[in-house]
């Protein structure tokens, strides 16, 4: 498995833009079922997302 500096930023970019827009968590890209590469751009992506999220509390 490999995953290229463009793909980590790419899962980065687009979870903090997801998450800072407040789409829903379903709206990443990489799939569940998909490789080991799929995975660990997934992971990456989602962990971004909920940062960006923004506080429901406010």
């Amino acid at each position: 498995m490999s995953v290229s500096e463009t793909d980590r930023r790419a899962a980065v970019t687009f979870g903090r833009l997801a998450g800072e827009r407040g789409m829903p968590i379903t709206a990443c890209p990489y799939s569940v079922r998909g490789d080991g590469r799929q995975r660990a751009l997934r992971l990456l992506w989602i962990r971004t997302y909920v940062r960006y999220r923004p506080d429901p509390d406010q």
